[in-house]
């Protein structure tokens, strides 16, 4: 059996104190109950802290939290878990981030500001209300369309930016009606042949490459060249 597990079980804890840079190493027996004034007597005369010097007592349990002790429960507590080594960090009080209990700030803030760190303020995050955007895009006329098509509106707000997308020429095919005798019908078509990045087009992610175009601004395209298109 090594010398540490004689130390735990004979109720021997190692102490170590901190207050600011001063670090003070002692130890304690579980089995020999002390009360929380008195073992805050004992660290103020480790740390040479005087008698009217107030005080907080913190402490960080097996799982890493930094916990209070502030009454003889605690103390208690924090000896019965210790292992071989009980962490006690000493802070002025008069902090909010330290009194009253828990404190106010996280334990991974509250090792920071220990440590002499400085805990990062959070970040103020602004968020618009929705009047404050302006659509880009919308899929229109959803219910009143076939599955295979959509109509998509780009909106530039008055801007002389184009759509950003390129078209070329190219075959579809069209179901003609049972009156015309029914079957599949090749036919002249316009596509899209590319995306300019980060143009409106892309941005909205409503088209695609080789996508079909079958009108602009309600105008069907059938039968036009890419130049009356365009």
């Amino acid at each position: 059996m090594s010398k540490k597990q004689d130390k735990v079980d004979n109720g021997i804890v190692a102490v170590k104190s901190k207050f600011d840079a001063d670090i003070i190493r002692f130890s304690m027996n579980r089995n020999e109950p002390m009360s929380y004034e008195d073992f805050g007597k004992l660290l103020a005369q480790r740390h040479d802290l005087g008698t009217d010097f107030s005080f907080s007592i913190w402490y960080t349990d097996t799982d890493g939290d930094l916990l209070p002790i502030n009454n003889d429960n605690n103390l208690a507590r924090a000896l019965a878990n210790a292992k071989c080594l009980l962490r006690i960090f000493i802070h002025r009080k008069g902090d909010g981030a330290w009194d009253n209990g828990y404190g106010t700030m996280k334990p991974k803030n509250l090792i920071s500001s220990i440590l002499g760190g400085t805990p990062g303020k959070p970040k103020s995050i602004v968020i618009s209300n929705p009047h404050d955007f302006r659509q880009v895009s919308a899929i229109i006329d959803v219910d009143i369309l076939p599955e295979t098509c959509r109509r998509v509106r780009l909106l530039k707000h008055g801007s002389d930016k184009p759509l950003g997308f390129y078209i070329k020429d190219g075959e579809s095919y069209r179901v003609l009606p049972s009156s015309a005798g029914g079957g599949i019908e090749k036919v002249p078509g316009v596509f899209i042949s590319r995306l300019v990045p980060g143009g409106l087009a892309e941005s909205t992610g409503l088209l695609a490459v080789n996508d079909e175009v079958l009108e602009v601004n309600g105008i069907e395209v059938a039968g036009k060249t890419l130049d009356q298109v365009k």
